[in-house]
């Protein structure tokens, strides 16, 4: 008894399934007969974009490293006991700016000393030159003077020099490090006492592929982001590009210059970089979701004469959602962006235009 109830079970759905199968057959054919009726076919509802012109950039992005200007670590030449110190720490200075000064009691009782000799010098052979003039000394001694005097004139401009080493100066302007000596220490010679980097202008170091020197040349234009400063864009230019491309990697490297006048930017920050390669004016542009990738081409949906049309385009770059159409669509033509699954090549269309249903879209504007 419970085979014979679950075959009627089985036999009572499939009575209902074809049922279900008529009813709505049946209602498919009459809408399609009503579609059909007077040979109309009811349009797809699509959503299209005009193709405006705009101007893009081939851009490229890469991440890179600040470093100063000029940077220097200040160190003393001669062995001494700090006297005074010249310099904040984290302060600009200026160039020939007194930095430190070394005890220099010694230093100048040695030059006094040499000044002395080479005063002695002269004296005597002013005399030895008069007495010569009445041949009353040989030229031998006026010789023997003059290579004396040269000696001391050595030895005090070398008494004078080691006085001068004594204080350090700023070779150039900059910003100071952190100081590492106190007043009353010793230094020694190649002891670190500060650093000094000229941070007005920062060199941006980074690293493109080879496939972009045809593009990459002095001048061209950078723009750069650091986590530090959220929202803002630091823009400069490149200044050089190495000679050499690395065998390895198959990347060359680029130094690029950013003004940093009000000195926020600090040496060793990272930065993600957009360089500019290109920049393309008034050229032809679609959104970038009307394309259809098929293998390697890109085709687009145009709306001709109310119906769809499958077209072949040639692109370029792309920027900001859309993308350069070398070929295949022209200024004021209308591309389908959403309802393409729907459609087919020479469907009747009914595209709404992008923008509150106008009639235009928004300019596209990649910059």
């Amino acid at each position: 008894m419970r085979l014979v109830g679950q075959i009627a079970i089985v036999a009572a759905l499939g009575l209902g399934g074809v049922g279900l199968w008529y009813v709505t057959s049946g209602d498919a054919g009459g809408s399609a007969a009503q579609q059909q009726a007077g040979g109309q076919v009811r349009p797809v509802a699509v959503v299209g974009a005009q193709a405006k012109r705009g101007d893009v950039a081939i851009t490229f992005d890469a991440v890179g490293t600040l470093r100063a200007n000029e940077a220097v670590t200040i160190t003393s030449k001669l062995a001494g006991i700090v006297r005074s110190i010249g310099f904040t720490e984290g302060q600009p200075v200026e160039a020939g700016q007194t930095l430190l000064e070394l005890d220099d009691t010694e230093a100048r009782a040695e030059l006094a000393v040499a000044e002395s000799q080479r005063r002695t010098v002269v004296q005597e052979l002013e005399r030895a030159t008069q007495l010569l003039g009445r041949q009353a000394v040989a030229q031998a001694r006026v010789d023997d003077l003059k290579i004396q005097l040269q000696g001391a004139e050595a030895r005090a401009n070398a008494a004078r020099s080691r006085l001068q080493d004594l204080t350090i100066r700023a070779p150039f302007a900059g910003v100071t490090g952190l100081r590492q000596v106190s007043p009353g220490a010793l230094v020694r010679p190649a002891d670190e006492v500060t650093t000094l980097d000229d941070v007005r202008v920062m060199k941006l170091e980074f690293r493109m592929p080879e496939t972009a020197l045809g593009s990459l040349r002095p001048g061209s234009t950078v723009e750069a982001v650091s986590t530090a400063f959220k929202g803002e864009r630091f823009r400069g230019e490149v200044d050089v590009i190495d000679a050499r491309v690395d065998p390895v990697t198959r990347t060359v490297a680029v130094v690029a210059n950013l003004p940093n006048p009000d000195l926020r930017l600090r040496p060793g920050m990272f930065m993600t970089v957009q360089l500019t390669l290109d920049r393309r004016d008034n050229v032809v542009m679609i959104p970038e979701e009307a394309l259809i990738p098929v293998g390697d081409r890109q085709f687009a949906f145009m709306v001709v004469d109310g119906k769809a049309q499958r077209r072949q385009v040639r692109i370029g770059a792309r920027q900001g959602g859309w993308v350069e159409v070398a070929d295949g669509v022209k200024e004021g033509d209308v591309v389908i962006t959403r309802g393409i699954q729907k459609v087919r090549d020479g469907q009747p269309v009914k595209a709404e235009i992008a923008g509150a249903g106008t009639q235009s879209a928004q300019r596209p504007n990649p910059s």
